[in-house]
Formats: C-alpha cells, sequence, structure tokens
C-alpha cells in the first residue's frame, strides 16, 4: 500500500468529494467519526492483509498523516 492508497481509501470511507490530504484528521473532516475511525481501520487491514490489525496504536491514530506515519513505521507503506 502506499500513501496515495490511504488518502484514497479515506476519502471513500468519508463520501468526501474534494481529495484528502496529509494535513486531515478528524477535526477537519466532519464525516471523520468514532465509526468511521472503525470504517477506516477495517479497510487498510484488508489492503494489508490483517497486518494493521496487529498494530494498536492505529486504533488512536486521528488523523491522516498518525495513520500513514504508524503504517509506515511498521513497514506497510511502499515508497
Amino acid at each position: 500500500m502506499n500513501k496515495a492508497k490511504v488518502l484514497t481509501l479515506i476519502q471513500e470511507v468519508l463520501d468526501q468529494k474534494e481529495a484528502v490530504t496529509m494535513t486531515d484528521s478528524h477535526q477537519t473532516l466532519e464525516k471523520w467519526d468514532s465509526l468511521a475511525q472503525l470504517q477506516i481501520l477495517t479497510r487498510i487491514d484488508q489492503e494489508t492483509d490483517g497486518k494493521a490489525a496487529n498494530i494498536p496504536e492505529l486504533a488512536i491514530a486521528l488523523s491522516v498523516e498518525e495513520i500513514i506515519g504508524t503504517l509506515d513505521s511498521h513497514g506497510l507503506i511502499d515508497a
């Protein structure tokens, strides 16, 4: 998975018309609530063949930057 895929995935889950950016978070995107957080994590887990489920800090990552940074630190983001 690459950064662009994560951005697209979050945009799709939140049903955003405008592109999601690295600076977006639960505070800047109105539809990013607790249910959306679970949906984002579920989709990321599906895309990583279950590897994301083993990363507990993803559950508290409430921004695009935190999510991508966490995935990257666990080797799940392609260069």
